[in-house]
């Protein structure tokens, strides 16, 4: 038996995220679609690996803000 959700979904906004998702993919080619679906299955299937990745993305983008910070005031780049 499956309970009503506490907060139903506004059957509007889902079809309209449906068929939103379907504009989109209609305008991309077949590479980036498979770009696609490989981050969502690595996403959903290999969520460790996945989680690594994404933390070291955000490492790697802080450092090179700090860097862009810092050229940017003329100081001199902090050695990592």
């Amino acid at each position: 038996m499956q309970s009503e959700p506490e907060h139903p979904k506004n059957p509007y906004a889902v079809e309209l995220g449906k068929s939103g998702g379907q504009k989109r993919m209609a305008q991309l080619n077949s590479q980036q679609r498979s770009v696609f679906s490989k981050h969502a299955l690595r996403a959903r299937w290999h969520r460790r690996e996945f989680e690594a990745e994404k933390e070291e993305a955000q490492r790697k983008a802080y450092l090179f803000q700090q860097a862009l910070q810092a050229l940017q005031n003329d100081k001199q780049l902090p050695l990592v």
